[in-house]
């Protein structure tokens, strides 16, 4: 058993253990998948020893049992998905559910902006909405939460103002940080900069021994915090 086999079988349920936690069958799954009413599996590990991801694209994953992967807070999801169906019927519903995701992320955004961190791709200088702006980071996003993407950097992807909050603090981290890579910082930057940190490490997955050295949160939680700690005490 690997240190990838050990992590996926921690945070996340293979097909039949989320069929399962969702009281359906593994086919149910495939079903609302297909009808983009589901986020796909976040990793997919092969019989040939190669993991997938949206992300991070194929990796090797030896002594890792093959399998779809799924965040348990896909539950949530399904459970939406049904709802949706039951309310409007199985051939409206996905459609439904891709405007609420849009709908809900524009607002999400909307408050990430005005707490948190300037969009100017998004918002004009006297506070207007840029519809093509927001509309940009939302259709982009809605295709990333059908791949599964979000269930693998999200911590706790049970609602889109979840997924929109992890994605705007590492956004803001990653501009005033260069992207992790800033070596030196006065101890006023660091002190702003580490409550940013700590909330963006409580919001991001810990990521798989597979991608960790190319995930944001080595770069800017593991790596970047040391050094912004050491700027404090100096």
């Amino acid at each position: 058993m690997s240190a990838l086999d050990l992590y996926l079988k921690k945070h996340y349920l293979n097909k039949v253990q989320f069929a399962a936690a969702c009281l359906c069958t593994e086919a149910d799954i495939d079903a609302l998948i297909q009808a983009q009413l589901l986020a796909a599996p976040s990793y997919v590990v092969t019989d040939d020893a190669k993991i997938h991801s949206a992300v991070f694209g194929e990796m090797d994953a030896v002594n890792t049992s093959a399998g779809a992967y799924f965040h348990p807070a896909n539950a949530v999801w399904y459970t939406l998905a049904l709802q949706l169906i039951d309310k409007h019927g199985l051939n409206a519903a996905p459609a439904i559910l891709k405007e609420n995701f849009i709908r809900d992320f524009i607002a999400a955004l909307t408050e990430m902006h005005h707490s948190t961190w300037r969009l100017d791709d998004c918002f004009t200088a006297d506070g207007q909405p840029v519809v093509s702006g927001l509309m940009q980071r939302a259709e982009f996003s809605w295709q990333h939460f059908l791949l599964g993407t979000f269930g693998l950097c999200v911590a706790h992807p049970v609602s889109v103002s979840a997924i929109v909050c992890k994605e705007i603090l590492q956004e803001k981290l990653a501009h005033l940080s260069d992207n992790g890579s800033k070596e030196n910082f006065t101890s006023a930057e660091a002190k702003a900069l580490l409550p940013v940190v700590d909330a963006f490490a409580e919001a991001a997955m810990w990521f798989s021994p597979a991608e960790y050295p190319r995930c944001s949160r080595k770069r800017l939680v593991d790596d970047l915090r040391p050094r912004l700690q050491a700027a404090m005490a100096a």
